[in-house]
């Protein structure tokens, strides 16, 4: 039990409860039993890691769940709940302003997988304006293409048509599809990822009950194992971005399918600062 999440769970609920977020949520019997998987959701408030956690309660008593975080959260930008996320409960950090952090995110996120934690993650890298999917950048993706456990799609927006509430809608686990074979079979990125492949379709096979989830962490560390192997032959950056370029519209279509019908895809936000670094393909 994640001791830390149960001290502040009781304050969660209660401004849940509040009428400023009145919280509400579907599809809690969808997510597994417990990590390690991965939390994908689009990103419409402030609050959302919160709101997303309450919402897979049951899940969150077993398992700890760590978001990727852009650094301004630590400088308190976020205020106090961006604060009680980094210093307490804690994060994957991301530095927006650097280079190569998608790869070192990933690396992170894997020690953690192992241990059986949940990684959540924002494929948009920023928050959009109510009723928008923006487009996903290429962390997530090559994350999940990395990893062989189940992403389970989330939704979350604030309910327009009574009282402003914020709405979490929970899908149905699923793994990536096939990847599509290159013609570079001897490429040590591809050998790494036809080894990731091979794991992922066996955890296809696998209950997501407790004995389940538990065979899935064990097999991250053959993952763990074929990146220290491959270290002397590839980098981290390029070990790490192996997605296909049709990943991030597959991954963006199992968000938008959870959202209401009055959401529409957007190519681009109206940035106040140049997009993050984070994400790039190959």
């Amino acid at each position: 039990m994640w001791l830390r999440y149960v001290i502040v769970k009781p304050i969660g609920f209660y401004l849940a409860a509040k009428p400023k977020y009145n919280l509400e949520h579907t599809g809690e019997e969808n997510a597994p039993y417990k990590g390690p998987f991965i939390v994908l959701s689009n990103h419409q408030t402030g609050v959302d890691v919160f709101a997303v956690g309450l919402s897979i309660n049951k899940v969150m008593n077993r398992s700890r769940m760590l978001p990727w975080a852009k650094t301004e959260i630590k400088k308190g930008k976020e205020g106090i709940l961006g604060w009680l996320l980094w210093y307490w409960l804690g994060t994957i950090p991301i530095d927006r302003d650097a280079v190569n952090e998608a790869p070192k995110a990933i690396r992170r996120s894997l020690d953690y997988l192992r241990k059986g934690k949940i990684i959540f993650v924002h494929p948009e890298g920023t928050r959009y304006p109510a009723g928008q999917l923006g487009p996903f950048m290429f962390g997530l993706a090559n994350l999940a293409r990395a990893v062989p456990v189940p992403i389970l799609p989330v939704g979350v927006w604030r309910r327009l048509d009574g009282d402003g509430g914020i709405q979490v809608s929970i899908g149905v686990p699923f793994f990536m599809p096939p990847y599509p074979h290159p013609e570079d079979e001897g490429e040590p990125e591809t050998v790494f990822r036809r080894r990731v492949e091979g794991l992922k379709e066996w955890s296809e096979n696998l209950d997501r009950d407790k004995k389940g989830m538990k065979m899935m962490a064990r097999m991250i560390d053959l993952v763990l194992d074929a990146v220290t192997k491959m270290e002397q032959k590839i980098t981290h950056e390029k070990m790490f971005r192996v997605a296909h370029e049709d990943d991030n519209e597959f991954l963006r279509d199992k968000v938008f399918e959870l959202l209401p019908d009055s959401f529409r895809k957007v190519d681009k936000a109206d940035w106040s600062e140049a997009p993050p670094a984070l994400g790039k393909h190959r």
